[in-house]
């Protein structure tokens, strides 16, 4: 009995041994960035959000203001869904943040804290507007079962992609370049 505890013992060090060496390997002979590593696990976690359509909501500024969706009529708008709590929310809020400016003439972007209170650190950290679904009904309306979630809408007033989970910095990119040439 102790004999077949020790093989499995020395099976599991074996396979938790060739696994380091083929990470180490990855990384330091073929000069792969531990990023680059991480990168390509970030493409894998991003998913459809299915059946989304252009819906008129409100949410809500941190003063408890109302704000309607379509306000925005007429322009481009990318919905981004996080919670101020989860590390994928808010590297993904940090890469909008990083490359707005270059859309902001041509695409309104709104930021939509899922979190049911007023964070005014995180309003202050950020020069976009933070705005709150308190009541959980612009995500239920665009079926956002999960933080962070992305949802692009051309100026026509047409969802032409809904993403769940984190998104990488091409991914965003490439949909506010498609966005922003008034599809």
């Amino acid at each position: 009995m102790k004999d077949k505890k020790n093989i499995i013992f020395l099976i599991i060090s074996i396979i938790l041994l060739i696994i380091a060496i083929f990470f180490c390997l990855d990384v330091f002979v073929f000069n792969r960035p531990k990023e680059e590593i991480i990168e390509a696990e970030e493409i894998s976690k991003t998913q459809d959000i299915d059946n989304v359509s252009y819906t008129d909501v409100t949410f809500y500024r941190a003063d408890n203001s109302e704000v309607k969706l379509s306000e925005f009529k007429d322009q481009a708008v990318v919905l981004l869904f996080f919670n101020k709590d989860t590390q994928d929310s808010i590297e993904d809020l940090k890469k909008v943040e990083s490359i707005y400016k270059n859309y902001e003439d041509k695409i309104k972007f709104i930021m939509i804290n899922t979190a049911q209170d007023v964070d005014e650190e995180l309003q202050k950290e950020y020069s976009l507007e933070i705005y709150y679904d308190f009541y959980k009904e612009t995500a239920r309306t665009y079926n956002v079962t999960e933080v962070p979630s992305i949802i692009y809408i051309s100026k026509n007033n047409e969802v032409f992609n809904a993403k769940s989970g984190f998104t990488t910095s091409d991914a965003l990119e490439a949909n506010l370049d498609i966005l922003s040439e008034n599809i």
